[in-house]
């Protein structure tokens, strides 16, 4: 499906069989609410081979920020961004200082 991209400020992804836009978040290095933002016509969860997606670009040395919601988790945060655990770490060196709730229970090895 072809759709009318005067307005993207990126590239032109044609749709692959097992793409996802996450996929594409982690391939294209862009945020995922930025494709999700720049696609609203996408169904997400059926993209077909040969659709088109536009994938938003940034300059490189401009830095990208996610603003924390009401409800967000650490899971919605990575889900959001597309950001693994250690990039969002590495990225926000604050977070190693938030502090957690009494009483949370973490698990430390695999059983």
């Amino acid at each position: 499906m072809s759709h009318n991209f005067e307005t993207c400020n990126g590239r032109i992804h044609v749709v692959k069989k097992g793409d996802t836009l996450y996929k594409l978040s982690k391939r294209y290095q862009v945020n995922l609410s930025e494709i999700i933002s720049a696609n609203p016509y996408v169904n997400v969860y059926n993209m077909q081979p040969g659709e088109e997606v536009c994938i938003p670009v940034r300059e490189p040395d401009e830095p990208e920020f996610y603003e924390v919601k009401e409800g967000d988790t650490f899971e919605t945060l990575l889900k959001n961004t597309g950001l693994s655990p250690n990039e969002l770490f590495r990225y926000n060196e604050a977070l190693y200082k938030i502090p957690l709730e009494a009483g949370i229970r973490i698990e430390l090895r695999d059983r």
